[in-house]
C-alpha cells in the first residue's frame, strides 16, 4: 500500500505539504504544487485513513447528514423518494468535493451531539428539526449548520434552504378554483411549517373573489397508513360532494389516488387530484398526477454548496433562501368549461 511519503517523494515536496493537500490546508501551497500532487494522488489510487485525518486538526471532511425524524408517511424516511433524493444528491455533491456523508438519527439531539463530536463532522444539514430543536443542538453542539425546510416562529436566525411553499399552495388553488372546484378540500398530515404554508397559499387563492375558505377545509390526515385509509373511508361522502382534493405531498396523492380506484370511484370524473413535489411516480402514476414541481437535487446542492461557504469562514447574509415553484398540469383533474 503506497504511503504518505511515497506520494511526496513523488511529487518532490515534503510528507507535510502532501499533508495539507489531502486535508485542505492549502493556504500556503502553490496551484501548481496543488494540481501535482492531486494527479498523483488520483494515479496512485491513494485513500487517506481516516484516523490520521481526523487528528490531523485540518478537517475530517466529513459532513453529516442528520434526519430529524425515522418516519414519513408511515414508513422509514429513506423509503420516501424526497428524502431519498435529498441524501442522495448531498451524497454526490458531497463525493464530488472530496468529502464524506455520514447519516446521523436526530430524534435524539444528544445523540447527534456524541456522534458529531466523536467523529469530528465538520458541518451538519438537518432536516425534519424546528427551530427549538435546533437551539437545543447548537447549545451543545459548536458546528456549522444548515436547515432544510424549516420554519421558525420569528425572523430566521440560521442557515435554512427551501421553496416557496405558499407559492406552490396558492397555485394549486388558483388552478382549482379556475376548473370551478370552489369547495376542493386540502389535505396533508400536519397543521404546521411547510404543510401550513402550503395550506395558507390555498386558502388565499380559494378567497381571491372575496369567497370566504374555512379552516374545516384543512383535513389533517393520520400519519400511519392503516389509519389515513380509514379516515378516507369516513370522509368519501364529503369527497364526492366537494369533488376536488388538494394533497400537500405527491405520496398522500397517489396513495389515495388507488383507495378511490379500489372503491370504484374515478379520478378526475369523480374526484379530481392534485399533489406537491413532482416525485419520480407523479409520471408513472395513471392518470398522471397534476402536482406543484420543487427542484428537490437542487434544494440539497444548495445546502451542501453554503455549508461549505461557512466552513471556509464566509458569513452568509441571506438566512433564508427559498427556490421558486411551478404548477405541472396532467391528466388528475378534470377541468371544465371554466378552466383557463
Amino acid at each position: 500500500m503506497i504511503r504518505l511519503q511515497d506520494i511526496a517523494d513523488m511529487a518532490g515536496v515534503s510528507r507535510t505539504t502532501v499533508s495539507n493537500v489531502i486535508n485542505g490546508n492549502t493556504k500556503r501551497v502553490s496551484q501548481e504544487t496543488i494540481d501535482k500532487i492531486t494527479a498523483i494522488l488520483k494515479e496512485q489510487n491513494y485513500v487517506p485513513h481516516m484516523g490520521s485525518v481526523m487528528l490531523s486538526g485540518h478537517g475530517s471532511r466529513i459532513i453529516g447528514m442528520v434526519l430529524g425524524f425515522n418516519q414519513t408517511h408511515g414508513m422509514q424516511s429513506l423509503r420516501d423518494s424526497f428524502v431519498g433524493e435529498l441524501v442522495g444528491t448531498v451524497q454526490s455533491e458531497a463525493e464530488r468535493k472530496g468529502y464524506y456523508v455520514m447519516l446521523i438519527g436526530g430524534e435524539n439531539i444528544q445523540n447527534v451531539v456524541d456522534i458529531a463530536s466523536r467523529w469530528n463532522v465538520e458541518g451538519l444539514i438537518i432536516l425534519g428539526y424546528n427551530d427549538e430543536k435546533y437551539k437545543q443542538l447548537s447549545r451543545k453542539l459548536n458546528k456549522k449548520m444548515v436547515l432544510i425546510d424549516t420554519y421558525p416562529a420569528g425572523e430566521y436566525f440560521f442557515q435554512n434552504v427551501g421553496v416557496d411553499d405558499y407559492s406552490g399552495g396558492y397555485q394549486i388553488g388558483q388552478y382549482l378554483h379556475s376548473c370551478g372546484y370552489e369547495k376542493a378540500l386540502f389535505l396533508a398530515e400536519t397543521d404546521i411549517d411547510s404543510d401550513y404554508s402550503r395550506w395558507t397559499g390555498f386558502k388565499q387563492a380559494m378567497e381571491k373573489e372575496g369567497k370566504f375558505c374555512s379552516r374545516t377545509r384543512l383535513v389533517v390526515v393520520p400519519a400511519e397508513k392503516k389509519y389515513r385509509l380509514q379516515k378516507y373511508q369516513e370522509l368519501l361522502p364529503r369527497f364526492l360532494q366537494v369533488k376536488a382534493l388538494a394533497f400537500s405531498s405527491d405520496y398522500n396523492a397517489i396513495e389515495a389516488m388507488n383507495f378511490f380506484q379500489d372503491q370504484g370511484i374515478k379520478v378526475p370524473d369523480q374526484i379530481s387530484i392534485t399533489g406537491y413535489d413532482d416525485s419520480i411516480y407523479a409520471q408513472m402514476v395513471r392518470p398522471k398526477l397534476t402536482t406543484v414541481h420543487q427542484d428537490v437535487s437542487q434544494k440539497a446542492y444548495l445546502a451542501f454548496s453554503r455549508l461549505l461557504r461557512m466552513i471556509g469562514g464566509e458569513q452568509l447574509k441571506e438566512m433564508n433562501v427559498k427556490s421558486p415553484v411551478h404548477l405541472v398540469r396532467r391528466e388528475s383533474v378534470k377541468e371544465n368549461e371554466r378552466s383557463f
